[in-house]
This record gives structure tokens, sequence and C-alpha cells, in this order.
């Protein structure tokens, strides 16, 4: 229960505001002088304060310096006949919430009362997110409470500052590209651009020109000059997504380019030198296309000068929460809905889920659920079907699967529930490319 003291000498005042404030579920205790209201101040700390400022024994203001010195937070009001401007300012300064002059009116105290604990919960609510934020991280939409990520960052941190060419590893989905613009941003060339090269999406020729750029005439098609993305980046930073899946005949052209920062268009004999940042990601193991052939193994030591493995959101967990919540607020104003929070409900089964889509299956999930949902929260209702019931399946002890036979079984029924390769890969927040990989690998052709 809240504690109310009332410091006055009127008994008609302190028998008035004792009724009307134990009507509001107060607990009120009462004094009649400055040195009592201190002493029972000290001893029972309470949460509200009602203080006259003329007092037999000494000056409301000298009792007000007395109590905010104390130590204990409380929500001082000082109430007063004795009204000016000035005595106002200097109760404010010396640490009163309100200032409500006599006479007043029973309405008007609880109307001081309810704003008081209003800010009261407001106060509450900031310093939960503030012990919930202990040991989090955001920059930009990189967001993690994870220890083992932010021991990574630390060192991203290091290395971001140096030219040394990085290779990010992980799964499809981890946040690998929203890495590399982190490192990016960090690094001497922040000001200089950003320039994204998707080496799984282009076919061989199509990948060479968009990298290195061709002369009108140097293949069929060509009907003008093109700059490619190495020369569009000079000064900042190229980020090769999916570098496995460069060609044979593109690596080499590259491993050159590294070699000596230097390369020219397709058709074109005019040497072009350039000064950037080479970032590398891949959801593949590249030792292991070394060992099968499929990647040259100078340009994989060219690349891989410093590593960051980038681990999947099942090994993350602390992170599930703090992710929705950020593209639950963001996805909220991009279609205006008015959606604040996530139920506990839906929360348990987002942490409950094994992702095998990562961070960008997390993405879409909270996208959909966002534009569905009816009410002010995002509740269970809102989630798909195999996430909602995943951790209610689990604890009814249906037998458990391994994490590949999940993502297996998931994609063969977006596969059977979509109409093309490209829709499925958008149900399940990855790319076309690495969707037509996993069909393969579980043969759902």
């Amino acid at each position: 229960m809240t504690k109310v003291l009332v410091v006055d000498d009127d008994e008609n005042i302190l028998t008035t505001l004792q009724i009307h404030l134990e009507d509001l579920g107060l607990a009120v205790s009462l004094a009649r002088c400055g040195r009592e209201g201190i002493e029972i101040f000290r001893r029972l700390q309470p949460e509200i304060v009602l203080l006259d400022l003329k007092l037999p024994d000494m000056d409301g203001m000298d009792v007000l310096q007395e109590l905010s010195t104390a130590g204990a937070k409380s929500f001082v009001a000082v109430i007063t006949a004795y009204a000016t401007i000035d005595t106002a300012v200097q109760a404010i300064k010396l640490g009163a919430f309100d200032y409500l002059p006599k006479p007043f009116t029973p309405a008007q105290v609880s109307h001081l009362i309810e704003m008081i604990n209003r800010v009261r919960g407001l106060e509450s609510e900031v310093q939960t997110l503030k012990e919930k934020l202990k040991g989090v991280l955001q920059e930009g939409d990189f967001i993690t409470a994870s220890r083992n990520v932010r021991s990574i960052l630390r060192t991203v941190r290091q290395v971001a500052d140096s030219d040394a060419n990085i290779l990010l590893s992980g799964e499809s989905g981890t946040g690998k590209g929203v890495l590399a613009r982190l490192i990016h941003s960090w690094s001497p060339r922040k000001d200089g651009p950003f320039i994204t090269v998707d080496c799984a999406a282009l076919q061989e020729n199509l990948l060479e020109s968009d990298l290195f750029g061709h002369v009108k005439g140097a293949f069929t098609g060509a009907i003008r000059d093109k700059v490619g993305k190495l020369e569009l980046a000079n000064g900042g930073t190229v980020f090769l997504d999916e570098v496995s899946e460069m060609s044979p005949a593109v690596q080499a052209k590259f491993l050159h380019f590294l070699q000596y920062r230097e390369f020219e268009r397709l058709g074109d004999v005019r040497t072009i030198h350039v000064d950037l940042r080479v970032i590398a990601a891949t959801n593949r193991e590249l030792e292991e296309r070394v060992q099968e052939k499929l990647f040259r193994k100078d340009l994989f030591y060219r690349l891989n000068v410093v590593e960051i493995f980038m681990p999947p959101l099942r090994e993350r967990p602390e992170d599930i929460p703090l992710l929705a919540e950020h593209y639950l607020s963001l996805f909220a104003k991009q279609n205006n809905k008015n959606v604040s929070r996530i139920t506990e409900q839906a929360r348990d089964s987002l942490r409950a889920y094994p992702w095998p889509g990562n961070i960008r299956e997390l993405i879409n999930v909270i996208h959909r659920g966002t534009i569905l949902s009816r009410d002010k929260c995002l509740s269970i209702e809102d989630l798909p079907q195999h996430i909602a019931h995943y951790r209610a399946s689990a604890q009814h002890g249906e037998e458990l699967a391994s994490l590949a036979d999940i993502e297996r079984l998931h994609i063969r029924k977006v596969l059977l529930h979509t109409t093309s390769l490209e829709e499925a890969a958008q149900v399940l927040g990855i790319d076309p490319t690495t969707l037509w990989r996993k069909r393969k690998k579980y043969q759902l052709d």
C-alpha cells in the first residue's frame, strides 16, 4: 500500500486529508510540525508527502530541504495559503513535485495523487527497461544481448580500423550483411560508398560485368558503357555476398584485382586503379569448397585475412525478443498499425522455435504478424501455425526431431503452399538461391 505523509499544523486540514486519502486506498501518517514530519519521513520513507510551508517550529522550505537530502525517493507536494510564484519556483528547485495553494478541493487532491501515481508508474517502467537493456548493444538494426556476439563485436571493432579483408561466415539469414555495414560504419572509410555484390544472383558473365563493368559492344547486349561496382566502391567498401558462388573464371580475375588493386572493364584495355576495402560473406564452408576444387585456395587466403563467424539465432535465444520488438516497432510505423508490444505467450513461442531461416525468417514472421494483428499486441494468433504450435507440440511429448528434419519438413510445407520458388523463398525469409540449394539437399524436387 502506498504510504502518504501529511505535514500540517491545521487539525481540520489533517482530518480532511486523512479521510480523503484513506478513501483512495492510501496509508496515511500525520505530522503537526516540521521536526515530527522529518522523523516520520526517515522512519517510514513514504512514497508521497503533502507538506505545508507554514509550520509552527520551522520553515516548510527547510523541511523540504531536509526531505530532499534524506535519501528516500518520494514525491513532495507543497501546500500553503502563502502562495507566490517565487516560493513555487524555489520549492520546485528543492525537489517538490507540484505546488497546490490553499484552499483546495478533494478533486484537486485526487488529481494530484493520480498524477503522482502516473509518474511513479512511468518511472517504474523506465527502470524495468533499464534492467532489461543492461548488456544490450544496439547499432542501427544490429541488436544483441548475447555475450558471444558482443565478444565478436569487440573483435570487429579492432579490425574495422584496418584495411584487412574480412570473411563473414555463418548460416543464411544470421545478419552478415548488417554486420558488414556496421564494419563499414566503424571504419575510416565510413564516408565512402558501401556497395553490395550478390555473387549468387547473377550468371558468370553478368557477375563479371557487375563487378568490373564493360564497354559498349563487349558482348551481345552491351549497348552502352557500364561502370562496375568495384569502381563505384572506390574510397569505400565492397561487400561480396555469397562469395562461394563466384565462378572459377571470375575468381581468377578477382584474385588479380586483390593482388594489384587494378582491373579492366570487359572489352577495354584501359587499366583502372581503385582504393577500397573488401568484405566477403558465405553461408557455406569455403574450406570444403577449396577441397572440392570449386574455390581457389589462393583467393580463399586473400579473402580470409580475418574471419568472423556469426552464430545462428537458435544459439543466441536472448536476442529473439529484442529483434522481434525492434522489427515490430519498425513495421508498425511502416504499416500505420497501432501494435506496440508482444504478448508473453507469443514471446514464449518465438523463443522456443529453432528458426532455421535465422533473423531473416524472424523478420518475415514479425512483418506478417504486424500486418495481421487486430489488437495493440502481437499475439500468438498472429504467428504462423508451425511457430505458434511448436512449443505446445514439444511440451506434449511429440518425438523430438533434428533441426535438419524440422527444416526439411517446413520447407516442404511452404513449397506445397506457394506457387513459385521466389514466393516460397520470400515466405521463408531466405533468398531463392539458398532455397534452391536446400531443396536439392533435402531432395524436395
